[in-house]
C-alpha cells in the first residue's frame, strides 16, 4: 500500500520543513513513530503533502489530492483547525480522526500538542481504518498514548440502525458560542510555546542580519515566520502573559473542561454527534469563526470523528465518544452506500 505523508511527519535523514523557511535545511536525525510502524508491514512512502506553517494557515489539498489522485492509497495527515475535515470533504474523500492519545505523536513537528493527532485520509473506510490499526496503540516515546498496545477496528457485531444520532443544531449545548473563542485562545498558547524553540541558533534557519543575540532571534523569525505564524505567536503570548493568564488562558482550560462534560452528557442519550462540513472560502471573520466552531468541538474533546462525503465538496463531521471508532467504522460505511 502506498502512504502519502504531511510533511511535519519526520523521516529519518530527509528535510522536513513543516511548510516553514524557518526548517529549509533541516534534516532529521529520527523518523516518527508512524513511519516505523508503515515501513515495518511493507508499506511505502510515496508522497509528501505541502501543509501550511507547522500545520497551521492556508488548507492545502495535497494530502487529499494524493488519495483522489491515485498518488497513494492512503495518507496520514494531522488536523489542527478543521483544515483536514475541509479537504477531505472537497475532494470526495473520508477522513477519519482517532481518539486523542491512541496514535503516537512522537516525530510530529509540534503545533498544538493538546491537539495534535495523527489521522487517516482514505478513499473508503475500511482501507482508513486498517491503516488506522497499523498506526495505533502505545509508544513509550509519546507520554499522552494510552498503555493499550493494539486497537482492532472492526464493524463486527454492531447494528447500525439501533444507533442514535444528535445533530448539533438540534441540540442545547450551552458552550457553542465560546467554542471558537475557546479553541483560539488554547492553541495560541501552545503554539507560541512550542515555536519557541526556533531562534535561529540551534537549527533551522539564522538571519545574516544581526550585531547581537537578540537581533539575531528576532531577525531569524522575523524573515522566516508568515505574518499568521507571527500573529498566532504574539496572541499566545500575549494570553500566557503573567497579567492576562487567568483572565484568557486559564478561563479558557476551564471551559474546555466543561466542553468536554457537557459533550459526556450528550454521549449518555445518544452514540454520535453530527456536524456540517463547510468547504466554502473565508471572507469574513465571522466565517471563520463559525467553521472552527464546528471543527473545534472534537479537538478540544479529543474525541474521534470521521468525515464523510456527502455529495460534491460537501460533507458531514461525526463525533463519538472516546474509543467508540467502531461505531464510526459502521456508520460511516453506511453512509457512504446510502444506507442511511
Amino acid at each position: 500500500m502506498k502512504i502519502a505523508i504531511d510533511e511535519n511527519i519526520l523521516i529519518k535523514d530527509e528535510i522536513c520543513t513543516a511548510g516553514s523557511k524557518m526548517l529549509y535545511n533541516f534534516k532529521s536525525p529520527y523518523s516518527a513513530t508512524v513511519i516505523y510502524k508503515i515501513k515495518n508491514v511493507g508499506m511505502t512512502i510515496s508522497y509528501k503533502s505541502k501543509t501550511g506553517e507547522f500545520g497551521t494557515e492556508t488548507e492545502y489539498d495535497n494530502a487529499a489530492y494524493a488519495v483522489k489522485s491515485g498518488l497513494a492509497d492512503c495518507a496520514l495527515g494531522i488536523d489542527v483547525d478543521g483544515s483536514a475535515y475541509r479537504t477531505a470533504a472537497k475532494n470526495n474523500i473520508v477522513y477519519i480522526k482517532p481518539t486523542y492519545g491512541t496514535v503516537s505523536r512522537f516525530g510530529v513537528v509540534a503545533n498544538v500538542s493538546s491537539v495534535d493527532q495523527i489521522g487517516v485520509y482514505a478513499d473508503n473506510f475500511d482501507d482508513g481504518f486498517t491503516v488506522l490499526s497499523l498506526i495505533a496503540g502505545h509508544d513509550k516515546n509519546d507520554g499522552t498514548c494510552y498503555p493499550t498496545e493494539k486497537y482492532n477496528y472492526s464493524v463486527d457485531g454492531i447494528d447500525v440502525k439501533s444507533l442514535k444520532s444528535v445533530k448539533f443544531d438540534d441540540i442545547d449545548f450551552k458552550y457553542s458560542d465560546c467554542l471558537a473563542q475557546v479553541y483560539l485562545i488554547i492553541s495560541s498558547a501552545e503554539f507560541s510555546n512550542n515555536i519557541s524553540r526556533f531562534d535561529g541558533i540551534k537549527y533551522g534557519y539564522r538571519t545574516g542580519n544581526y550585531r547581537n543575540l537578540n537581533e539575531l532571534t528576532a531577525s531569524s523569525r522575523s524573515e522566516s515566520f508568515t505574518s499568521e505564524t507571527k500573529l498566532k505567536s504574539l496572541m499566545g503570548t500575549y494570553v500566557l502573559s503573567e497579567k492576562q493568564f487567568d483572565k484568557y488562558y486559564y478561563k479558557a482550560t476551564q471551559i474546555r473542561r466543561l466542553i468536554k462534560q457537557e459533550l459526556d452528557k450528550i454521549f449518555k442519550q445518544a452514540d454520535f454527534v453530527m456536524l456540517p462540513v463547510y468547504t466554502s472560502l473565508v471572507n469574513s471573520p465571522q466565517e471563520y469563526y463559525n467553521k472552527l466552531k464546528f471543527a473545534a468541538l472534537a479537538n478540544l474533546t479529543g474525541c474521534p470523528s470521521i468525515t464523510v462525503p456527502v455529495s460534491n465538496q460537501c460533507g458531514v463531521q461525526i463525533i463519538a465518544k472516546e474509543f467508540d471508532e467502531n461505531k464510526l467504522f459502521a456508520i460511516g460505511k453506511s453512509l457512504l452506500r446510502g444506507g442511511i
